[in-house]
């Protein structure tokens, strides 16, 4: 299976056929990249849930019900794992089709054959002299020239996209010090696209990189300029779920602390405490 012409296939039958949810959508496309990588395109391969919770930013019964409606409409096949035995596995349904084009010779009778390729050699050598003779090009090193590609920008080390690569990749180092250093202009250049074409704030790119590289999980799916840019709205909306849940806690904590005594509990006044609000979340 070609990985790029199935990504065409889904994404035209997403647009023009089907409607395709957005729990849907994050979970095919990781099931997606994740046959291409292991390179079992055209194959079932396991895949744990705690994997797919991870990375997709679903709840467990939001992975269930989207499983379910592409196993529905075709799009992939699932065999249920068994607890602390075998992952659940997954095929990816072929979307496109092989199409072969048909040659004139196959196309023609047993007799015709014969002319076609009587005529074939002559039409070839007719072609090539007309080229021989129309081209009146006085420099033969033209024919070797290739059009001009756009030059790439090349970012200062003091402009913030290359300070963010910089920093992403030192912040790998400090937990795969092997690393082959990467081309941070390239990384500059995500960094880039990430604030002017995605809307995102360099300031927050800068913190999501210390959460990404201090998270267990994250920190060893997170190894590039690119992957930082394509995971952005999971990485942030998990970033602040976490904050929510340790204010909450500290909030419990306090609670507990003037509570630890009967007399203490009726003589103190603490504060009131302030839950979290919308707009507290620090990405």
């Amino acid at each position: 299976m070609d990985y790029f012409k199935q990504r065409r296939a889904y994404r035209n039958l997403k647009m023009y056929e089907m409607s395709i949810s957005n729990g849907q959508n994050n979970l095919y496309r990781e099931l997606l990249d994740y046959a291409n990588d292991q390179g079992k395109l055209d194959c079932t391969f396991p895949m744990k849930n705690s994997a797919l919770l991870s990375l997709t930013g679903l709840s467990e019964a939001g992975i269930k019900k989207a499983r379910n409606e592409l196993v529905q409409a075709g799009l992939i096949e699932y065999v249920r794992g068994r607890k602390n035995s075998f992952a659940p596995k997954y095929r990816i349904v072929k979307l496109y089709k092989d199409t072969f084009r048909a040659t004139t010779s196959q196309k023609s009778s047993p007799e015709g054959k014969d002319k076609v390729a009587q005529t074939v050699p002559q039409t070839v050598a007719q072609k090539v002299a007309h080229k021989e003779l129309t081209n009146t090009d006085s420099n033969p090193t033209n024919k070797n020239k290739r059009p001009r590609s756009k030059a790439s920008r090349t970012y200062a080390p003091t402009e913030q996209p290359y300070r963010i690569a910089e920093h992403l990749y030192k912040r790998i180092l400090e937990h795969q010090p092997d690393l082959r250093k990467p081309d941070l202009q390239k990384w500059a250049d995500e960094v880039r696209l990430a604030h002017e074409r995605d809307g995102r704030d360099y300031g927050k790119l800068n913190k999501l990189v210390d959460w990404a590289q201090d998270n267990d999980f994250w920190q060893a799916n997170i190894l590039s300029a690119k992957k930082l840019r394509e995971k952005y709205d999971i990485l942030t909306g998990q970033a602040n779920r976490e904050y929510k849940q340790k204010e909450l806690s500290e909030h419990d904590d306090t609670s507990r602390d003037f509570g630890g005594s009967t007399r203490y509990r009726h003589e103190a006044k603490p504060e009131p405490i302030r839950t979290p609000q919308k707009g507290d979340e620090p990405f």
